[in-house]
């Protein structure tokens, strides 16, 4: 089975590091294959190679950059499955970034405990939102499939 290749954008160089250690090890079907900070390397890396999924920092560069590389991403035509990382919690961003196209929302705090288990629902065409409140949010965006759970 050939290794899906995962591609992380945040500004802190630990979780990044952290995120690979955890993911290959719990997860040999997965690689992490690249790792940036700079939004505009992001974009390039993800529009001259191949990757399965994008692991995007949701305060890269700004509060919301990376709601914004989540935005771009979308309007230039990319597939790619999301997932944000947030040290905010769900119930703030995580309706937010499912609306704008992303496949999953994960809390910094869960990273440990829900990214391995969040990225395999991913894989299998699942959305996937970390924490006690994920499966609640989730149900709720179902629910209503638009943004009116946002306001």
């Amino acid at each position: 089975m050939k290794n899906k290749k995962i591609i992380i954008i945040d500004d802190e160089s630990l979780i990044p590091s952290l995120i690979k250690e955890l993911i290959e090890g719990e997860c040999p079907e997965f690689e992490i294959s690249e790792i940036t900070t700079d939004k505009d390397r992001f974009l390039d890396l993800v529009s001259k190679n191949h990757f399965d999924a994008a692991l995007i920092d949701i305060s890269i560069g700004e509060r919301e950059g990376g709601i914004d590389l989540l935005r771009t991403l979308r309007e230039q035509g990319f597939k790619l499955p999301v997932i944000m990382l947030s040290a905010h919690d769900e119930i703030t961003y995580a309706a937010k970034c499912l609306a704008l196209g992303a496949a999953g929302y994960v809390n910094k705090v869960n990273i440990c405990t829900d990214l391995p288990g969040g990225l395999k629902k991913v894989f299998q065409g699942e959305l996937f939102v970390s924490g006690s409140e994920g499966e609640h949010i989730l149900k709720k965006y179902r629910e209503t499939n638009n943004d009116s759970i946002l306001k």
